[in-house]
């Protein structure tokens, strides 16, 4: 195939080139700066500019085109949850969204399949309840956000290509993401529970997700909705037991959610919000996972050398 590929610089993007290059697969990145992601990637990938808030990419992007992989978006940890901030990160996923497929649309693009990124965080706080894709949606800013996100996935001219929305979990590898700045504070033996600790993390290794989109991209049995999570979702207290076991740190220095909240603002909902979400509809159409349960993952990662 033939693959577009947004935020391919990023933290899940760079591995993904990497395993499409691998699996045959023809690559062509969108990317604000060309030149500083053509030096970096060091990869036999075709590479076009593109300001994903300002315009549909270039006409010539679409040539050929099978596929389109839709990673780009704010970071939602970049910063304080300011209004200003609030706009960055919506606009970053719905404008881009809009320009990359009426671009596709006005290009007559032969597009088989769109595998866009969405996240869990628009089933809100939902306590102990278990959520699937049929589940209903929640409220505050990561559920609106992720709302309008996919809403932008359906954009006219597109119905008969599949498209697959992965609803991603806390993706976790020690070089980005949420570990990132846990790993730090955890082989100093300050980590420890979040809040009370009972909230549910629902998680994915990067490995997996990666492998998720690639199975997404050849598999025509998925489509629509998908979480993209493990299948064991662990509560935070388990979680930091298990990372600081292996670390072989202690893991009991709690972090009160009022503190979250005054250090944190409305970014603590990051955190203190609890996500029990399944991967039923992943595995029933014939995926399987290599890190299933936390511990394995975990383990695999902090025995990696920096």
């Amino acid at each position: 195939m033939k693959v577009l590929v947004t935020g391919g610089t990023g933290f899940v993007g760079r591995p993904l080139l990497k395993r499409l290059i691998e699996s045959q697969h023809e690559v062509v990145l969108l990317s604000r700066n060309s030149e500083s992601a053509k030096n970096s990637l060091g990869l036999p990938v075709q590479i076009f500019a593109w300001d994903p808030e300002a315009a549909p990419p270039p006409k010539a992007a679409y040539e050929g085109i099978d596929a389109i992989v839709h990673l780009a978006g704010e970071s939602i940890a970049a910063g304080r949850w300011s209004e200003a901030q609030k706009k960055k990160i919506l606009n970053s996923r719905t404008l881009s969204t809009r320009n990359l497929l009426k671009g596709a649309v006005e290009a007559k693009a032969q597009l088989k399949v769109i595998v866009a990124a969405s996240a869990i965080g628009i089933y809100g706080d939902r306590g102990n309840n278990v959520l699937s894709e049929n589940s209903p949606q929640g409220i505050g800013f990561l559920a609106d956000v992720c709302r309008a996100w996919e809403k932008e996935s359906q954009y006219p001219g597109l119905e008969s290509v599949r498209k697959v929305n992965l609803r991603i979990g806390i993706v976790l590898e020690q070089k980005g993401g949420a570990l990132q700045k846990l790993l730090p504070i955890f082989k100093l033996g300050g980590g420890g529970p979040v809040g009370n600790g009972k909230q549910w993390m629902s998680w994915i290794h990067r490995s997996d997700l990666v492998e998720m989109i690639l199975f997404s991209l050849t598999n025509e049995n998925v489509t629509g909705l998908v979480n993209a999570v493990a299948p064991n979702p662990v509560t935070n207290a388990a979680f930091s037991r298990t990372l600081g076991t292996a670390l072989n740190r202690p893991a009991f220095m709690p972090a009160p959610a009022i503190a979250l909240k005054l250090a944190m603002g409305e970014m603590s909902e990051l955190v203190l919000a609890s996500q029990k979400v399944e991967a039923k509809k992943i595995q029933e159409a014939g995926f399987t996972f290599k890190f299933p349960k936390i511990q394995e993952a975990l383990d695999d990662i902090c025995k990696k050398k920096n």
